[in-house]
């Protein structure tokens, strides 16, 4: 399982949290407007000194499909905890990923599935 760095709060920047996976390569989940709200879910890869790096996964959290993906997250959870948030809900989701690859995969397939069910 990767190591899940501290979740980050910032009024202007969002929330965000740092996860290095097992493969050695490290990704960062940000979701750009914080709390509960919807906004914009993205993970990008973080290159050397974390500069630079590309977006791994975006999902706009105001979409049917975003919508849907929250609901499949979020199923069971309790309301007031942070796995009840975006950014909590994605880290978990993304966590056990053993590299890129594999998160691009699991996030591809959990927005593919909610837009068809």
């Amino acid at each position: 399982m990767g190591k899940v760095g501290r979740f980050v709060s910032d009024p202007k920047a969002g929330a965000y949290c740092h996860i290095a996976l097992d493969s050695g390569e490290k990704i960062l989940v940000n979701h750009d407007k914080g709390g509960f709200k919807g906004g914009r879910l993205t993970i990008s890869q973080v290159k050397w000194l974390g500069l630079g790096g590309e977006t791994v996964f975006q999902c706009d959290l105001d979409s049917a499909a975003g919508k849907a993906a929250m609901r499949g997250l979020t199923k069971g959870v309790d309301s007031g905890s942070a796995r009840a948030t975006p950014l909590g809900a994605f880290v978990e989701h993304v966590q056990d990923c053993k590299d890129i690859a594999a998160v691009k995969s699991k996030c591809t397939a959990l927005v593919t599935s909610t837009e068809v069910g």
